[in-house]
């Protein structure tokens, strides 16, 4: 077997080609299965949860500790209920959350996970014209992580990681989670290269924000690109070093 593969490489070399070992595709999954492993997380907080996509995602990757998820738009949450039915490690709550507590707006998306307290940009418009038709509008009570999450937290539970998908609004949510931080060992947020909404941060001031409170960044992924194939968004998951 080593001849053959010897004579083919040979070949393939004098046509100018290589034969390389194989690298696995990057995995977000395997990524945060290691990060939960090496941060000891005990529970997860899903903040902008939408239908439950990313409590089943966990939960398909093998994650079996409590999730808490919190979801503010009437039809999302009606799917994460369901989703989320028969768990008795998933709780729920219909709020959303920010950086002080009160009532407000949001604007809810023909495609609900697009839905978000911010107006779309004209870049986000014209770049999700299908998506971005604001609906209707719902009005749904804010709350600070931190004044909440006390009374929701299962008994004996120490490190949490902290989820945030808020669609321009994740800022505004650690800024919230001020009085529990200290119990947030790892956080995953969306960064943005190309702000979709009026006002968002861009991905340099959301991973600075996160960088001074402590946390160090161990991955970024492309979430989803444009039709001149730049990154809009990415998937970044930072941690507290160990």
């Amino acid at each position: 077997m080593r001849a053959v593969k010897r004579a083919i490489s040979g070949t393939l070399k004098r046509f100018g080609y290589q034969i390389v070992k194989r690298q696995e595709v990057h995995s977000l999954k395997e990524h945060l299965l290691a990060v939960f492993a090496h941060q000891e997380v005990d529970c997860v907080i899903d903040v902008g949860a939408y239908r439950g996509d990313y409590g089943s995602f966990l939960r398909a990757a093998g994650y079996r500790g409590p999730i808490v998820s919190f979801e503010p738009v009437e039809r999302s949450f009606r799917d994460l209920s369901r989703n989320s039915g028969g768990d008795p490690a998933w709780t729920i709550e219909q709020l959303a959350l920010g950086s002080r507590e009160e009532t407000r707006e949001i604007g809810v998306a023909s495609s609900t996970d697009f839905s978000s307290f911010r107006t779309f940009s004209p870049y986000g418009s014209d770049e999700f014209a299908e998506q971005s038709s604001i609906e209707h509008r719902e009005r749904v009570n804010v709350r600070r992580l931190d004044s909440v999450l006390p009374d929701l937290l299962p008994a004996g539970v120490r490190r949490l990681f902290l989820k945030i998908d808020t669609q321009g609004w994740d800022v505004e949510v650690l800024q919230g989670a001020a009085g529990c931080l200290d119990r947030v060992v790892a956080i995953q947020l969306e960064a943005s290269a190309r702000p979709i909404y009026d006002g968002m941060p861009t991905y340099l001031e959301s991973l600075g924000y996160a960088t001074s409170l402590g946390f160090e960044l161990t991955d970024a992924v492309p979430i989803v690109r444009d039709r001149h194939h730049r990154v809009i968004e990415f998937d970044c998951v930072l941690g507290r070093p160990r």
